[in-house]
């Protein structure tokens, strides 16, 4: 082997350690051997929690809707679902799956979450709109 074919090889290897520990990180996937499973978890609970944090300061309702169960909630969905947008995608897809089963909800809770996820059309207010609405309550 060349040095070019062992610059390849290893740069091969490189990557898929990577990829190996990446998918353990955000993913969920096993810990890659030659790494410590206890930091590996723990990085990765802080890494989930990071993103749950900043999904918050995107998406504020979510917190105020779900209350207390918010931030358990995503840290159940992160663990098995990798961040594949931004973090205003990543919001609704944790909605979505909040209010499709993905955890315990109250009633109440799901109807505002349901709410958020589908808000009704908003109704028009120019004075074009006005004009009308007043000529046909004549």
């Amino acid at each position: 082997m060349n040095d070019l074919e062992a610059v390849s090889a290893a740069r091969e290897k490189l990557a898929r350690r990577q990829e190996e520990l990446l998918t353990a990180l955000v993913a969920g996937g096993p810990v890659p051997p030659g790494f410590d499973p206890d930091q590996v978890r723990a990085q990765s609970t802080g890494l989930a929690a990071k993103r749950r944090d900043t999904t918050a300061k995107v998406a504020p309702d979510l917190p105020r809707l779900l209350g207390a169960q918010y931030g358990p909630l995503f840290l159940d969905y992160a663990r098995t679902h990798p961040q594949t947008g931004g973090y205003r995608a990543d919001a609704r897809a944790f909605a979505e799956w909040v209010h499709g089963g993905g955890g315990p909800l109250a009633a109440d809770r799901r109807r505002a979450l349901e709410q958020w996820l589908h808000p009704a059309p908003e109704r028009p207010t120019g004075p074009l709109t006005r004009l009308r609405r007043a000529l046909r309550g004549r």
